[in-house]
């Protein structure tokens, strides 16, 4: 999977909140506006900008949602393990599962990052799109930068040493 493309799995937990917080944000710059120095045209092109923002981050939680939707549980397990922060469910899923070694857990990781990547790109998020919508966006810069220098292989460590314990 694209660097691009776990930047924003990563991202998805923090996207289920975002509407709403660029909402309130929104609201506030707005009514809070009577005693700014800064000028009404201004304020509107920094609000309308917002706005664009929020939108897109609306548009991209929906293609991830449908995108999760269309993978069958096991899938969704996975993947929330991997990029939703769920660790718990790995445990869970060792000792219900006595079939589920280490290796073929991997394996499965590995099937379904190239599965989500490619499902991600039918729906129209690709790195053209990322690279020139949300990269620059705070709630991505750290995220991508974090993927891009490879600390998320980090992740892969701790679901070994699980394995292991």
């Amino acid at each position: 999977m694209e660097n691009y493309a776990k930047a924003v799995l990563y991202a998805y937990p923090l996207l289920k909140t975002v509407g709403e917080d660029y909402e309130k944000h929104i609201l506030n710059r707005a009514v809070l506006s009577g005693g700014s120095s800064i000028s009404a045209e201004r304020l509107a092109e920094y609000l309308a900008a917002e706005i664009l923002d929020m939108r897109r981050l609306e548009w991209l939680k929906g293609k991830i949602e449908s995108v999760v939707q269309r993978l069958d549980e096991p899938e969704q397990t996975l993947l929330s393990i991997r990029y939703f922060g769920k660790t718990k469910r790995l445990k869970a899923l060792i000792k219900q599962s006595a079939k589920m070694s280490e290796r073929n857990y991997f394996r499965r990781q590995k099937r379904l990052s190239e599965k989500v990547g490619a499902m991600l790109y039918m729906q129209g998020v690709t790195e053209d799109v990322f690279l020139k919508d949300f990269a620059q966006m705070d709630i991505f810069q750290k995220i991508y930068k974090f993927v891009q220098e490879g600390r998320d292989r980090k992740i892969s460590a701790d679901e070994r040493r699980r394995f292991r314990e």
